[in-house]
Formats: structure tokens, C-alpha cells, sequence
């Protein structure tokens, strides 16, 4: 009977370590995304931020997930909110459009900018926003604009990790052993 409870609350402690954490409201794809308000805060702060807090400045890389965070997190939201892009190499101001990066190294194959956006309109204009002026659609912000920004959006991956099928292993494995050394104590 001891060995029947013991192998009872093995499975149960297996099957409730298994089970996926409920997502949340936001969930897209494999993404978790969320706003973090947080007046003014500069660009590397909110990246900063976002890494410590299991995540990154999220990035928007197709249609589909633009339309997502527009008609679902940033709807009836107001101001502008960082995202997870920079330019690189555009010295002379000359070339907005160009050399703009994911944080995650993902590749730039997708853009939403507003018609007047990127422009290079104040100095070192190389941190992307999401603004409601614009529809939400994109604007490059510099640092001169913090006050501007109420937060950031912040992207975590809902991927699940192999912990679960670790914990049904090592189940499996104490299950078979318990009757392994039964079978010798005959």
C-alpha cells in the first residue's frame, strides 16, 4: 500500500509540474508580450529592464504580430513606447531607413513606419517607438524625446522549456527502480 501512495503522488507531483503555465491575455505565436509603463524612461534603461526581467524589448517582425500589438495590447493606450530596434552606421544622418537591428539579431525584414518616420528629425534618432500620434505605427526616437515615452513593450518566449519532460524521466526512472528492488527482496 506504502509503495501504491508513493507511486500516486509521483505521478500527481508529475502531472502538476507538467502542466504549462496559463498564458496571458497578450499571447501571440511563441511570445508573451506585455507594457511596462515607466514615464520617460531611456531606451537602454527599458532594454535593460526587459532582459532582467526574463524578457526583451519586443520585435515586431511580421504583419500578423504588427496588427496583434496594435489591436491588442496598444488598443485605447495613448503616447509612444519603446521597441526592441536600433540603427547602427547612419553617421552623417543621411540614410534613416538603413542598418536598423532586433535586439534579438532577428533579421529586418519587416517595417511599419508612419509616412514621415524614420527621419533622423532630432540628433542620435536611432531607438525605435511604437506612438500613438502615428496610429502606432513606427517613429526613430531620440534621446531627446524621453519624456515622451510612458513605457515599453516587453516580449518573453512561451516556448516551454524541457524541465517537464526531465521531471517524467526521472519519474519513470524512481518508479522502475522501487520495482527493481522489490523484485531482489523476494
Amino acid at each position: 500500500m506504502k509503495n501504491k501512495s508513493m507511486l500516486l503522488v509521483s505521478v500527481l507531483l508529475m502531472i502538476l509540474l507538467a502542466v504549462p503555465a496559463a498564458a496571458s491575455n497578450y499571447s501571440f505565436g511563441d511570445s508573451e508580450y506585455i507594457i511596462v509603463t515607466s514615464k520617460g524612461i531611456s531606451w537602454n534603461d527599458a532594454k535593460l529592464a526587459a532582459e532582467a526581467a526574463g524578457g526583451h524589448l519586443a520585435t515586431i517582425t511580421s504583419l500578423e504580430e504588427n496588427n496583434f500589438l496594435k489591436d491588442r495590447i496598444l488598443k485605447n493606450k495613448k503616447d509612444a513606447y519603446w521597441l526592441g530596434a536600433y540603427q547602427t552606421g547612419d553617421n552623417d544622418k543621411s540614410t534613416p531607413t538603413d542598418n536598423w537591428n532586433w535586439v534579438t539579431g532577428e533579421e529586418w525584414n519587416f517595417a511599419d513606419w508612419s509616412s514621415s518616420e524614420p527621419n533622423n528629425a532630432q540628433i542620435n534618432e536611432i531607438h525605435l517607438s511604437t506612438d500613438s500620434r502615428y496610429q502606432f505605427q513606427w517613429n526613430d526616437e531620440g534621446s531627446a524625446v524621453n519624456e515622451m515615452i510612458k513605457g515599453y513593450v516587453v516580449e518573453t518566449s512561451t516556448t516551454p522549456t524541457p524541465i517537464p519532460a526531465a521531471i517524467w524521466l526521472l519519474g519513470a526512472g524512481v518508479v522502475g527502480l522501487s520495482g527493481f528492488k522489490r523484485k531482489f527482496k523476494k
